[in-house]
């Protein structure tokens, strides 16, 4: 009774240490001076500033592109990948498992600097820097996107369910993308929206790449920096607010999407 009577207290306590800094953030940002113990005044003039700007709403598209796309080609990839092995090699999962976590022990700095000193002097389209950057991001996401999807086929059994839909007469390329794709899903969602929202915060690596060729919202943030303290805040709470928003509209899709959802 007692650990049942402390949950409530701790859940809370944690969600007043997340949500604080956000809250702080926010203040600053519509404060008008904040030069002694507590703020004065209070003014949107920066959020004003920031949707106004056209390099700020196209950095924020900019971002979404390049945080989006990479997930969806890695996740087909990696995808047609499990499905080969689940379905012809199950031996080559071990060497699979060690490819895709090898991303996990490289700095993404480390993966920025090799690509750019290895494929910069290339001919096109491999010295694209927006291919490079592309390329770059599937090989930063994989580790997520692979573990993901390889505990959701764990979960379902993968193999067997294979099996049984052999026997009702499909084929495997047809159990394994109608039948055991649509039940890992929900996993296939999670990591996917886990690896976005890795991309969309990444500076390092883009700001190496690609810098002003590609100027993302992280890289506009890092210029506002240098111009106002409260600007920079403002931005920073957009990005979390475009962020959370994501993340919702993709909860719901997947409630409406689960068997006896909402409708």
């Amino acid at each position: 009774m007692k650990r049942k009577a402390g949950g409530p207290i701790v859940m809370l306590l944690i969600c007043l240490y997340l949500v604080i800094p956000l809250v702080f953030t926010f203040l600053y940002a519509v404060s008008g001076d904040w030069s002694g113990l507590l703020p004065r005044g209070i003014t949107f003039r920066y959020y004003a500033e920031i949707f106004s700007d056209p390099a700020f709403l196209l950095s924020l598209l900019r971002t979404l592109v390049i945080s989006v796309l990479p997930v969806v080609l890695c996740t087909i990839f990696v995808l047609l990948a499990m499905f080969v092995i689940t379905a012809y090699h199950p031996w080559m999962d071990r060497y699979m498992q060690i490819l895709c976590t090898i991303p996990y022990a490289i700095q993404g700095v480390i993966i920025a600097i090799s690509v750019l000193a290895l494929y910069a002097n290339a001919p096109p389209p491999l010295g694209n820097r927006i291919l490079m950057l592309t390329a770059t991001y599937c090989v930063v996401a994989l580790p997520y996107i692979y573990q993901g999807i390889k505990n959701s086929l764990n979960s379902v059994n993968a193999g067997c369910l294979i099996e049984a839909a052999q026997i009702l007469g499909a084929s495997k390329f047809a159990a394994f993308f109608r039948v055991i794709v649509p039940n890992i899903m929900p996993g296939v969602t999670v990591s996917a929206m886990l690896s976005v929202s890795i991309l969309f915060g990444d500076f390092v690596v883009v700001n190496t790449l690609a810098g002003n060729y590609y100027q993302t919202a992280q890289v506009y943030l890092y210029h506002a920096l240098f111009r106002s303290g409260q600007l920079s805040s403002a931005i920073v709470i957009a990005l979390f607010g475009l962020t959370l928003l994501i993340s919702l509209c993709v909860f719901f899709l997947k409630r409406r999407g689960a068997p006896g959802g909402m409708r």
